[in-house]
């Protein structure tokens, strides 16, 4: 049985949220697509085949792979940090 630290448990954790966090941007831009009255096909299609990327990256995600979870967290992070600062605006 492997072992690791509480704070590989937490950084594990938090590169998880980071790519949930994503799925949920990218599910949002795919829903708001879906409904407009003249859905781009192509659009779409990006939108599901990087919800689907994603979902396959966080599923190989493990928490002794901690080169790839600081790859996540910083690079998904920023991601994540910009898109809520760019939205901030229109939530308030």
């Amino acid at each position: 049985m492997e072992q690791w630290t509480q704070d590989e448990a937490i950084a594990f954790e938090c590169a998880r949220e980071c790519i949930t966090d994503l799925m949920g941007i990218q599910s949002g831009l795919l829903c708001e697509e879906e409904n407009k009255p003249n859905p781009d096909q192509a659009s779409i299609d990006k939108y599901k085949a990087e919800l689907s990327r994603l979902v396959r990256e966080r599923t190989a995600l493990t928490v002794t792979n901690q080169t790839e979870i600081a790859r996540v967290r910083s690079e998904y992070g920023a991601m994540v940090r910009a898109w809520r600062a760019s939205h901030k605006a229109m939530v308030q």
